[in-house]
């Protein structure tokens, strides 16, 4: 079975998806004389508020970072350094840049196109494109990414620290994760974007401490690790010479899948959840999940592969890995820190995929059954902390394959304004929205 899911994951995310991913990114950042870095001037001004939206700009972009900021940042990085050596890290680096005129596109078209419930990729497919069937495709293909990278995998990694450093039996942490999952998500928007606001920056600013302590400890070994990713990045072989093509394919591929996996950008879930926003201005919110991408991955990922690297540790993976190498930096101190910032962080992006999966399932069912989505999701949570972590991976690279395909054609077309007749700009220059 994992070998035909891995074929799958494999065949998904072969080279040419990994090669429309980066050049829509790099058409969405160039377009407009480069109009998502002009719009990042916005982010000094406070949006207008109308009072018709469930979240403020604010619990928006929290729960958009708590979706993105989950292990995909530490057990993610483990896993793509792993499968991709060093040079992974720099294919992440690549994909977060160009991921960023992904998701500024992802956000802007959500915000113009939203409708009553519709919001995101559902919404700018349906309305903008005028295609409901991708639109469904789209939302079958998010409601099922929900319960992979949005839900079993961020359980899985809870289980498998609180296992390494305390011995608890999976299942244990499975029921009380689901037990913790349910008492947020159950309690609606507004509760998921109080917990967000809170627990995003909190735990954020924890993990990078720690990080911050064991590179100054390792400090020496600095140079190497960047040297060791520059190298690794385009297949070159320090010990032996030359150039590897295999591994610098792998590199490529793995970085771009981990890179995605980690910030979500091309996958349309960050246009779910700033399509929920109280605000007018649709570039307002692209910069806003620019700034999320860089955070995500070019300050918390980047922190987790420096550790890593710098450490030199092995004998493990995923979160396992994770664990050694704060062990070689802090000691015997790790088992107790570690653990609950992994886990915190995990949870964050349990709750904002449970936002994320939620808004889907609205959108296929008309409102209905929303309730018994989230016990299911809940019920995921703990199903995915007994599972076994390469199946767990690789149904989650394949959900999210899924939902770049259904989202590509859409940032595509919407973008080179094929679908738009009256011939207006579907980015406003100005912050303001444009009305097709």
């Amino acid at each position: 079975m994992n070998e035909l899911l891995s074929g799958c994951s494999r065949i998904l995310w072969g080279s040419g998806l990994v090669l429309a991913l980066l050049g829509t990114g790099m058409y969405s950042l160039l377009r407009d004389r480069c109009a998502p870095f002009r719009s990042l001037r916005l982010l000094i001004q406070r949006p207008h508020r109308n009072g018709t939206r469930t979240l403020s700009p604010f619990q928006a972009c929290m729960t958009s970072l708590a979706a993105a900021m989950g292990t995909g940042n530490i057990v993610g990085v483990a896993t793509a350094i792993t499968l991709g050596g060093a040079g992974a890290v720099f294919w992440m680096w690549v994909a977060a840049l160009l991921g960023m005129g992904l998701i500024y596109a992802e956000n802007v078209l959500s915000c113009r196109y939203r409708s009553g419930g519709l919001t995101g990729a559902a919404a700018y497919l349906r309305y903008g494109l005028h295609s409901p069937l991708l639109s469904a495709a789209f939302a079958v293909c998010c409601t099922a990414a929900s319960f992979g990278m949005g839900n079993m995998t961020q359980s899985h990694a809870i289980a498998q620290t609180l296992r390494d450093a305390f011995r608890m039996p999976p299942l244990i942490t499975g029921l009380i994760t689901a037990a913790v999952t349910a008492a947020v998500i159950l309690g609606g928007a507004r509760r998921i974007g109080r917990f967000a606001s809170a627990a995003v920056p909190f735990v954020s600013a924890v993990y990078l401490l720690l990080c911050g302590i064991v590179i100054w400890q390792f400090r020496s070994r600095l140079g190497d690790a960047f040297g060791s990713i520059f190298q690794g990045a385009f297949g070159i072989r320090a010990a032996a010479g030359g150039i590897s093509g295999e591994a610098l394919r792998r590199a490529m591929t793995v970085g771009v899948r981990r890179g995605v996996f980690s910030n979500e950008a091309g996958l349309g879930s960050s246009g779910l959840l700033h399509g929920e926003a109280d605000g007018e201005e649709p570039a307002f919110f692209g910069a806003c999940g620019m700034l999320e991408v860089f955070a995500d991955t070019f300050v918390c990922c980047t922190a987790t592969a420096l550790v890593l690297l710098m450490t030199g540790v092995s004998g493990a993976d995923g979160a396992g890995l994770v664990l050694l190498a704060f062990r070689a930096g802090i000691g015997t101190a790790a088992d107790w820190l570690l653990p609950p910032v992994i886990a915190l962080f995990a949870l964050c992006t349990l709750v904002g995929w449970a936002y994320c999966g939620s808004s889907a399932w609205k959108s296929l069912t008309g409102k209905r059954w929303v309730t018994a989505y989230r016990l299911v999701f809940c019920a995921a949570a703990c199903l995915g902390a007994v599972m076994q972590l390469q199946t767990v991976w690789t149904l989650a690279d394949i959900a999210n394959a899924c939902m770049v395909y259904c989202n590509l054609p859409g940032l595509l077309l919407l973008q080179h304004g094929e679908h738009l007749k009256s011939g207006k700009a579907p980015f406003p220059q100005d912050g303001k929205e444009a009305v097709p």
